[in-house]
């Protein structure tokens, strides 16, 4: 069934904007950030009963504010959640750099939403294009508030994180001004997920690569206890116009922070026509996000949604009360073209319950999704570009306490064998011997084992990996990168070599890492660079502050020093990350 030929017919469930990027024809599609769980045209809860419904006695135990301030926070962020806050009072809450247009000149809007606007710009010193979104300090309606601004920061904190991926649309600046803080990052001209399947017929094979690369993605997310909350084609972009372009996740306006054993969220947020049963009901964790794919799948499958045939006729609560109670019709005339283990795939991604649902790792494995001839443990040569990639989504803390252990691991004999061949992994793309690789050496050295990039990823991945910031990657930072720590935290010496680092960053022996601690491991602002730089590290030791301060107090215990490097409770694969491997070289053996 992979030559069969689809086309979808996406006109009776969106309209474009006027910018030519599809507008929400209706409320179902209109995205929602409500932390009050209620229905955003009325006063009361909207209460649906269901044939599925998890135990409302547990929902005390639900966490009621999905954004909270840190010990590490000061001034506004730190007033409660719902204070209005006057424009004067958060003209530089964030302290990011306030000199966007002497980096970059900004031109013609490209896009808007519901949350911000979008244009094209050009880097100065490369001429480079980009894209810049502006989101207003200030929501469109109502007034600024803590939990509005600390909403903001996570959406900035998680795209740094993420756009590191190659499935994900990476995130070059971050400004502020007065009124609003603008995002520099990728330019995907390719155009929105359904804009390219409305113009033309995909086979279902070709589907299934796009559900495997928003799966993939997700994995990454819910790996390093992040739920996106809002997937829908309009957060998938295509790269370029090419046929076989990378489809790249983008927009984590939505996006929270939330590990599987904490408590489960209450906020109803998300894009009504896309939310899970649970997230309806106020009470979810990552799986919602799992049922999102399926009705996303379903979707770019068949062109339309397994409730409505025309969603912009239903209202919120009609929506909502199908989400709940309504069963799927198995055999629609819709499904019948698509072969049995795509139907298949849908049934198992689309549980009501999300305990009897797949995890997204789990989801990757279904036969339908799962790529033809991959193997599940590749060597070395085939996972470097993945390996790049999951450091690189690392926070920035745990990537220094790694930096500081790989330092020690060279005299291990129990990791000898791994050291040894990544040293002749950089020795073959350190082509001239000079102890560091540049970016032309690995460039042309990755191409050479097959990996198919742009110049702009190389550039993206490399900046991220070379720690002290001289275009290019030494030894000790390929080591660190590219070692697998999985692997290693198994490994008898492995708590030895926390204690080691912890105390390397306790300079004052009391147990616990300060601010000021974290601050002594950056890098110091030049005389020259003026207070901006400064406040700009500073900023930074509070976000390094924030990645491992779980109960907020201002300083990192020794426990959570331990939680930030342990194995996740997802843990983080290879396989959730794109090898970029192209076809294989034909060798010439004449």
């Amino acid at each position: 069934m992979d030559g069969l030929l689809l086309k979808t017919s996406q006109g009776s469930v969106l309209r474009r904007g006027p910018c030519g990027r599809r507008a929400a024809a209706s409320p179902a599609l209109a995205p929602i950030a409500s932390t009050s769980g209620r229905h955003p045209c009325s006063s009361r809860p909207v209460l649906i009963p269901a044939p599925w419904n998890p135990s409302r006695t547990n929902l005390q135990l639900c966490r009621s504010l999905d954004y909270t301030a840190t010990g590490a926070d000061e001034g506004v962020l730190k007033m409660p959640a719902r204070t209005e806050l006057d424009p004067e009072q958060i003209t530089s809450v964030f302290g990011y750099p306030r000199n966007l247009t002497q980096k970059y000149f900004v031109g013609r809007v490209i896009g808007a939403g519901s949350f911000g606007v979008v244009r094209e710009c050009v880097e100065i010193h490369s001429g480079r294009r980009l894209a810049v979104k502006t989101v207003g300090k200030v929501p469109k309606r109502g007034m600024s508030t803590p939990r509005y601004l600390l909403k903001l920061r996570t959406e900035v904190e998680i795209m740094q994180q993420l756009g590191y991926s190659l499935d994900a649309v990476n995130l070059k600046d971050v400004f502020e001004d007065n009124d609003a803080i603008h995002l520099v990052m990728e330019l995907c001209e390719g155009g929105a997920l359904l804009e390219r399947i409305d113009t033309g017929r995909y086979s279902e094979k070709y589907i299934a690569r796009l559900t495997r690369s928003i799966l993939r993605f997700v994995s990454q997310c819910h790996a390093k206890g992040i739920i996106y909350r809002d997937i829908k084609p309009d957060n998938f972009l295509f790269l370029s116009n090419e046929e076989d372009s990378a489809l790249k996740a983008t927009d984590f306006g939505l996006s929270i922070r939330h590990w599987p054993d904490e408590p489960k969220l209450s906020s109803r947020s998300g894009t009504p026509a896309y939310m899970a049963p649970e997230l309806v009901m106020q009470m979810y964790d990552e799986k919602c996000d799992i049922w999102s794919v399926g009705m996303l799948t379903y979707q770019l499958l068949t062109g339309r949604f397994p409730f409505w045939e025309d969603v912009r006729t239903q209202s919120l609560t009609d929506v909502w009360k199908a989400i709940m109670t309504q069963e799927i019709n198995w055999k629609a005339q819709e499904l019948q073209q698509l072969s049995p283990s795509a139907v298949d795939f849908l049934k198992i991604l689309l549980r009501r319950d999300p305990l009897k649902r797949p995890s997204a790792s789990e989801a990757l494995q279904h036969a339908w999704v799962k790529e033809e001839g991959t193997a599940s443990d590749l060597p070395l040569s085939g996972t470097v570009v993945q390996r790049l990639q999951r450091f690189s989504t690392y926070g920035h803390l745990k990537q220094v306490v790694l930096r500081m252990i790989a330092e020690e691991l060279a005299g291990d004999v129990a990791v000898k064998s791994s050291i040894k061949d990544l040293k002749d992994l950089f020795d073959q793309l350190d082509t001239d011997a000079s102890g560091a690789v540049s970016l032309d050496e690995l460039s042309t050295g990755l191409r050479k084992q097959g990996y198919v990039l742009s110049d702009t990823e190389i550039e993206q991945l490399v900046r991220k990996i070379d720690a002290d910031h001289d275009g290019n990657i030494d030894m000790g930072e390929f080591l660190t990168t590219l070692l697998d720590w999985n692997s290693l935290q198994k490994e008898q010496n492995w708590q030895t070599y926390l204690d080691h680092a912890f105390k390397k960053m306790d300079h004052d022996g009391d147990g616990f890492i300060s601010l000021d601690e974290l601050l002594a491991l950056l890098p110091p602002a030049t005389t020259s660079a003026g207070p901006l730089a400064e406040a700009e590290r500073r900023a930074e030791a509070k976000l390094m502050l924030r990645e491992a301060d779980t109960n907020g107090d201002g300083q990192i215990s020794r426990e959570e020093f331990y939680d930030l490097l342990k194995e996740s409770h997802a843990p983080d694969s290879l396989s959730f990350y794109d090898d970029r491997l192209g076809p294989l070289p034909v060798v010439d053996q004449k």
